[in-house]
Formats: structure tokens, C-alpha cells, sequence
């Protein structure tokens, strides 16, 4: 690591760009320069931890993450712009958080834990741990602190800056994430009538989908329904080299299945509210279970999605009989479920309780 005096930033490698290049260079990110955005320097972390802590954004290094702005407007989409945000990962401010999870007795993974991130106007954007730590891109989660505007060739139209910093999230492809000047974090882990036991290998043939309000529809694979549904969603398979964090390498793999979204499509209506502080707890029947936000399977602009298996989908690893699930956006397998039996849906508490 080193310093040119000639850059504000520190050159570095996964960041992104981080130089203001001349127009007309191969660059499109950099032809412009960026502009700093005005917020708090120090953001609050609480929740499941031991104690509260203020992290002082100065000291975390930057990463940078492209983003077609775009929100839900009436029945459009309202295109914002595309831009290059350069600031602070969530990956970098919370790593040296040490985490106390209300959990740890029963489950001790932390793939139970999500986040909610706030600003002082109320606003709330929910993210899974895993979206965070166990993501290919790990840094593509970030509070911005600089905007550079990318600007179209030929019409050269300028879009809106931001004025305030701003939560960022790179791979949604609506922007409903993304709050202004955040304020504090808070660590959560996911709660339920859990029973946990290892033993239990028997696979699921029902998959139950609960709303947030605890109705429920149970999709039945013997059903009818789930020959006509899994009849109109095109399966998608995937190879890769497999690897967990507790036991590290677990082979090669090739997994076929649906798209979670285009499954769950049919039973979770999709709005600003649900994209923002929508959370899943994605359940096995050995107690295993994942939180995964809603936009990170609802909501994603990079094609890395989560699949549904059932029965034989898979090649390469046993247990996988009845329904299953593959996240294809992780570098980690810790959140592939086998026996799924639950996804429920549920929202951030508004409460915040400090300890």
C-alpha cells in the first residue's frame, strides 16, 4: 500500500476506481470529478453486541461501487442516474465489531444475523450478515461519502448529485436501500420457535411460505400447483468449487434449480416497504437457519441468484432430498439449506434498545 501525492485516495486493487482521469478516456467512472457529500463522520453500532460503539468513519479505507440509481415510481421506474460512489464498506466498520447474538447458545453460526442500518429521519434498510460477510463482493455495501456523476456520451445529460452521504448498496437493482446520511447499525439475529437437532437428516417435501402478518401457504410437492408452477419457471444450474466457513473445502459441485425469486414471486408482493426492511428467515427442519433479506433475493442487479432445488437437482453432495436451497451470490456455502421446510417474511422493528 502506498500513496501517490497526486490522488486523495489510496490506490487499491478491489476498491474500484479511485483516479479522475481526462475526458475521454477508457474510464467512464473518472472523467469527472468527485464531488464530497456532507454527513456524519462516526456512525453507532448496537444491538447484539457488548457493549454500544461509535466508529469513526475516517479511519476505514475506501471502496467504490457503480450504481444505476433508479427507485419505484407509481407503476414506472424513476431513473435517477448512474454514478460512482467512493466511501466506507459495511464489510470494513463492522469487522472489528465483536458480536454477542441472543442466539449463540442454541445456534452458534452467525448466519442468523442481519442489520439495520438508520438515519436521523426515521429511515430504515435492512441487510443479512451474509449479504455482508459471506457475499463473492463484500464490498459492494457502503456508506458514500464522495459521488461522481457518469455522464452519457452523446446526450450528456447530468443527472442530480446527492448532497449527503449516503447507504449504498450496488447490488440492487432498485434503489429503495439507499438512505441518506446514516446514522447508527444495529446487529439483530433472527427469532422463533427454533428446535435444533443435528440428527434430523429426514428431507422436506413441503415448503411453507409465511407473510409477515403469520398466514401462511404451504406449497406441496406432490401437489398439482407444484407441477404447474415448476412447469413455467425455467430451471438454471450451477458448477463451482464449494467451501464453507467452519470446514472449509467441501468439494465440487453442480446444483439445478429455480430462481428463489421467480418462486417466491408467486407468493410476496413486491413494494418499496418490503425492499427496504423486508427480512426472511429461510428455515431447515434440523433447526438450521439463514436470514437473508428480501431485496437480496427479490431485488438483485447482478444475476448471482439464489436457487430453489428439489429431489435430485443436485449433483455432488448428499442430504439434499426434498427442498433445498444454493446461494449463488456467496462465496461460502453456510447459507445452501438442506430440508428447507420455512421461509418467512417479516420487517425491522422500529425500536431500537440500546445495551
Amino acid at each position: 500500500m502506498f500513496v501517490l501525492s497526486s490522488c486523495r485516495w489510496w490506490p487499491d486493487a478491489i476498491s474500484g476506481a479511485t483516479w479522475q482521469w481526462q475526458s475521454g478516456s477508457n474510464n467512464y467512472y473518472s472523467q469527472e470529478e468527485a464531488i464530497e457529500l456532507k454527513g456524519p463522520d462516526r456512525i453507532t453500532v448496537m444491538g447484539e453486541v457488548p457493549y454500544e460503539q461509535v466508529v469513526k468513519l475516517k479511519r476505514i479505507p475506501y471502496r467504490s461501487v457503480g450504481v444505476r440509481e433508479a427507485h419505484v415510481g407509481g407503476n414506472e421506474v424513476a431513473f435517477e442516474g448512474l454514478f460512482r460512489y467512493d466511501g466506507y464498506a459495511l464489510c470494513d466498520i463492522l469487522s472489528a465489531i465483536k458480536v454477542d447474538k441472543l442466539s449463540k447458545e442454541d445456534f452458534y453460526p452467525p448466519g442468523d444475523l442481519y442489520i439495520e442500518v438508520r438515519n436521523d429521519a426515521g429511515e430504515t434498510a435492512v441487510f443479512s450478515w451474509g449479504e455482508i460477510f459471506y457475499a463473492a463482493n463484500m464490498y459492494n455495501v457502503i456508506i458514500a461519502k464522495y459521488v461522481t456523476r457518469v455522464k452519457p456520451g452523446k446526450t450528456g445529460e447530468l443527472w442530480k448529485i446527492p448532497v449527503a452521504t449516503k447507504l449504498v448498496a450496488g447490488s440492487d437493482r432498485l434503489s429503495e436501500r439507499n438512505i441518506s446520511a446514516p446514522t447508527s447499525i444495529t446487529i439483530r439475529s433472527l427469532k422463533g420457535d427454533y428446535i435444533v437437532d443435528q440428527n434430523r437428516t429426514d428431507p422436506s417435501y413441503s415448503l411453507i411460505f409465511e407473510q409477515a402478518d403469520g398466514s401462511a401457504v404451504t406449497l406441496d410437492a406432490k401437489s398439482a400447483e407444484f407441477d404447474r408452477l415448476m412447469e413455467r419457471i425455467p430451471k438454471n444450474e450451477y458448477a463451482n468449487v464449494l467451501y464453507g466457513h467452519g470446514m472449509g473445502y467441501k468439494g465440487y459441485g453442480s446444483y439445478k434449480g429455480w430462481r428463489l425469486s421467480e418462486v417466491m414471486d408467486s407468493y410476496y408482493e413486491v413494494t418499496p416497504k418490503d425492499l427496504r426492511t423486508g427480512m426472511f428467515s429461510v428455515e431447515g427442519l434440523d433447526g438450521y437457519r439463514a436470514a437473508v433479506s428480501f431485496s437480496e433475493v427479490m431485488n438483485r442487479n447482478d444475476m448471482a441468484e439464489m436457487i430453489l432445488m428439489y429431489d435430485g437437482d443436485q449433483k455432488g453432495e448428499k442430504g439434499r432430498e426434498g427442498f433445498s436451497t444454493y446461494a449463488g451470490c456467496d462465496m461460502m456455502v453456510d447459507r445452501a439449506i438442506k430440508g428447507l421446510s420455512k421461509i418467512r417474511l417479516f420487517y425491522a422493528p422500529e425500536e431500537v434498545k440500546k445495551k
